[in-house]
C-alpha cells in the first residue's frame, strides 16, 4: 500500500477515535481489512506526533486532538450557511476600520472573508482567528490577552476583558452557540463575559450566526437583543423563528445560502 493511502488510512483512524474514548488494535484491523501489526506501525506514527496515546491493545486521542477534532467538526457543519453569512457581514467593513472579532466558527469564517481588505484593524480573543489572518499583509492583527482553554481555541478571563476596555472598535462580530427570543447565549460562562466586553467596546454589534442556533438552549446569557444592532442568518430560518425577529431585531438579513457562488 503506497504512501498517500497510508496517511488516509491514519486519517480515518483519527476520525474513528474521535466519536469512541478508546478502541481496540483488533477492531481497527478489521474495520480497515489489514493485518494488526499494519495497524501497531501506524499508531506508533500517530503516537510519535503527539496525536494519540497508545493504551494495553489499543489507543485513544491525546486532549489535544480531541479539541482540534471538536473544533473541525463545529467548523465543517452548516458550511455553507455560513460562509454565505461571512461573505455577506464582511461587506460592512471598510478601510480605516477597526472591528472586533468574537470567538467560533461563523466569525472565523468571517476573518476568511477578509480576503483583500487593507487598511483594518482586528482584535480577537480566538487563536483560531490569529492564525488565519497572522500572515495577511493588510490587517494589523491585535491578540488579546487572556488565559488559554482547554477545551477551545480561546483566551478569556479577567485579563481578555481588560484589554478590551482599553479599546474602541467600529463594529464588533459576535457569535452564539444559542439565539431565542430573548436572546444569545453560550456554553460557558468565561466566553460570555468577555463578548460582552466586546461589546461594551464597539459602536455596532453584528450578529452572526447561522440557523441551526436558533432555538437552541445553552448555559450562559451573553445578553438580549436590545445591545444587536444587525443580524446576519442563512435564509434556512424556521418559520417561527422568523416571525419573532420582525419585531425584536431592529435590522437583520437572511442571507441567501446561495451567495456563496457569487464572485
Amino acid at each position: 500500500m503506497g504512501k498517500t493511502n497510508i496517511s488516509l488510512r491514519m486519517k480515518k483512524i483519527l476520525e474513528l477515535l474521535a466519536g469512541r474514548e478508546e478502541i481496540a488494535v483488533g477492531d481497527m484491523a478489521d474495520r480497515f481489512q489489514v493485518a494488526t501489526m499494519t495497524i501497531r506501525r501506524d499508531l506508533e506514527t500517530l503516537e510519535q506526533q503527539g496525536l494519540i496515546i497508545r493504551t494495553h491493545g489499543g489507543a485513544i486521542l491525546t486532549a489535544p486532538s480531541v479539541v482540534a477534532f471538536q473544533f473541525h467538526s463545529r467548523q465543517q457543519s452548516h458550511m455553507a450557511e455560513k460562509r454565505a453569512i461571512a461573505k455577506a457581514a464582511v461587506r460592512l467593513v471598510k478601510p480605516g476600520m477597526t472591528i472586533i472579532l468574537d470567538t467560533g466558527t461563523t466569525t472565523l469564517g468571517l476573518a476568511h472573508a477578509l480576503g483583500g481588505l487593507t487598511g483594518i484593524k482586528v482584535l480577537t480573543s480566538s487563536l483560531a482567528i490569529a492564525s488565519a489572518l497572522l500572515t495577511h499583509g493588510g490587517i494589523e492583527l491585535v491578540l488579546l490577552g487572556g488565559t488559554a482553554s482547554k477545551n477551545s481555541p480561546d483566551l478569556s478571563g479577567q485579563l481578555t476583558e481588560a484589554n478590551l476596555a482599553t479599546f474602541r472598535a467600529h463594529i464588533v462580530f459576535i457569535g452564539a452557540d444559542a439565539v431565542d427570543k430573548h436572546g444569545l447565549y453560550t456554553n460557558t460562562q468565561q466566553i460570555a463575559q468577555v463578548t460582552r466586553a466586546m461589546i461594551a467596546s464597539s459602536e455596532k454589534v453584528v450578529l452572526v450566526a447561522d440557523s441551526s442556533k436558533f432555538g437552541r438552549n445553552a448555559f450562559a446569557s451573553i445578553t438580549g437583543w436590545k445591545d444587536i444592532d444587525m443580524l446576519f442568518v442563512d435564509d434556512g430560518l424556521d418559520a417561527q423563528s422568523r416571525k419573532w425577529i420582525k419585531n425584536t431585531v431592529r435590522n437583520h438579513t437572511l442571507v441567501p445560502t446561495d451567495i456563496r457562488k457569487e464572485a
